[in-house]
């Protein structure tokens, strides 16, 4: 009969041992990273949306005051920066997003993204250069997106697969465009 006591003693103070590891662990993850997070699938969808429509509120919904863009060599710090950025290439294009993959952990977004511009006024200094209505740009590469504990963008970083520029029915690789 010792030995089923015995047993039974080890297994109690084994159970006692992890539930009183546990809630420490538990505490420590919950401080390190913030249950709020309000970036998700259907949340981002809706930032495209707004992208694609040519909203500018999307800044403001999705980016935190302090965010940093990085597209190549080319870094825009702050949501007024970014504003006017996408306020030239607006003026002169259309730009349809189009998400081909989708993954997040919560503090960290990446996808992989297709987005085709239309040139529909001419202009001699885009953020593209000089470009002539009728032409069309395809970008297709990899964003990756970092949330802030407010469920906002606070770090952008854009990454080229390929960068296509068609004029006149000829199409021709650009790599990193702007």
């Amino acid at each position: 009969m010792l030995k089923p006591l015995g047993l039974s003693i080890a297994l109690g103070c084994l159970t006692l041992t992890t539930a009183a590891v546990t809630p420490v662990w538990a505490a420590d993850t919950a401080a390190a990273k913030p249950s709020y997070q309000m970036i998700n699938h259907a949340s981002f969808e809706n930032y495209i949306a707004m992208f694609n429509r040519k909203d500018p509120g999307a800044f403001e919904a999705y980016f935190a005051d302090d965010i940093v863009m990085q597209n190549g060599h080319m870094v825009l710090n702050g949501i007024p920066a970014i504003k006017e950025h996408y306020r030239k290439i607006w003026s002169v294009m259309k730009e349809e997003l189009n998400v081909v993959n989708y993954t997040s952990d919560g503090d960290n977004l990446a996808i992989e993204m297709k987005t085709h511009f239309t040139v529909i006024k001419d202009s001699d200094n885009s953020p593209f250069g000089k470009i002539k209505q009728g032409e069309n740009f395809d970008y297709h590469g990899v964003i990756m997106y970092k949330i802030d504990a407010f469920g906002k963008f606070y770090d952008i970083k854009v990454a080229y697969l390929d960068f296509t520029r068609t004029t006149d029915g000829v199409t021709k690789s650009l790599g990193m465009a702007h």
